[in-house]
């Protein structure tokens, strides 16, 4: 009972805790994309579908597979990004 009582007060108290700790968890989608420029601070890509999207690339963003240290027009990518189109990682995809 007293193990009951236990795991009652634990999961009361921090599983509240995690969830009031500020972070906001949001949605991310997938998009495959060829990258057309780069815009201040953003990357502009056309989707595979005709699609024109702009991301918006951050100091946080993950970015995998770059050549010379920079995305470049023409490169194929595959990047998850957030509903305000924050792009979380972009992964530059090798031609086989």
């Amino acid at each position: 009972m007293a193990l009951l009582l236990a795991l009652y007060v634990f999961f009361s108290v921090v599983i509240p805790a995690s969830a009031a700790d500020g972070t906001q968890a949001t949605a991310t989608v997938v998009i495959k994309a060829d990258v057309l420029y780069w815009e201040e601070g953003e990357l502009i890509v056309k989707e595979f579908s005709g699609h024109e999207e702009r991301l918006k690339v951050t100091p946080e963003t993950k970015i995998e597979g770059v050549v010379a240290g920079r995305l470049k027009t023409g490169d194929k990518i595959v990047a998850q990004i957030t509903d305000d189109r924050r792009a979380i990682s972009i992964k530059v995809q090798i031609p086989e």
